[in-house]
């Protein structure tokens, strides 16, 4: 008669408490690989959002055609006319950018616009306005991410 070969009772113990022990010790470098994915998931969601908010605001600056249509320019927002002759404004409603009341980026904790005359210094007369600079602080999920562009308003004829 053959005998069956089989594991015992203390060495499946032994097994399950190795398995145990090591699963112990990997579980801190997964949970350190998920949350760094999670925090750049988050990080390149926040920077894509600005950017593209970014890129709408400099396309309608570059088509303006003077700076006698900005009738609104401080710190917070900017409203002026394009030159399809329409009103645009862009503003910060809670902690989401807006231009004319649609949201172009969530999560924004601040808008700041900066106006600068043709050498570069900062001016605040509407007819000296030759760039324009604009910065997102933009906050996702614990995510912090600033993104700021300057736009030569390059149509504008004094």
């Amino acid at each position: 008669m053959r005998q069956q070969r089989a594991f015992s009772l203390v060495e499946l113990i032994i097994v399950i408490t190795i398995l145990a022990v090591l699963s112990v010790i990997m579980l801190p470098m997964l949970q350190s690989g998920f949350n760094s994915y999670f925090t750049q998931r988050n990080l390149t969601d926040a920077n894509w959002q600005g950017r593209l908010a970014l890129a709408r605001i400099a396309r309608d600056l570059r088509s303006l055609p003077s700076s006698n249509n900005i009738s609104t320019a401080n710190s917070t927002q900017l409203t002026f006319i394009n030159s399809a002759n329409t009103s645009v404004s862009y503003t910060l409603n809670g902690t989401s950018l807006q231009r004319n009341g649609l949201t172009l980026a969530n999560g924004v904790s601040a808008l700041t616009f900066g106006y600068y005359d043709s050498t570069g210094a900062v001016t605040a007369l509407l007819a000296n306005i030759g760039y324009i600079s604009i910065t997102l602080n933009i906050t996702q999920n614990n995510t912090n991410s600033t993104v700021t562009t300057t736009v030569d308003l390059r149509n504008i004829t004094s």
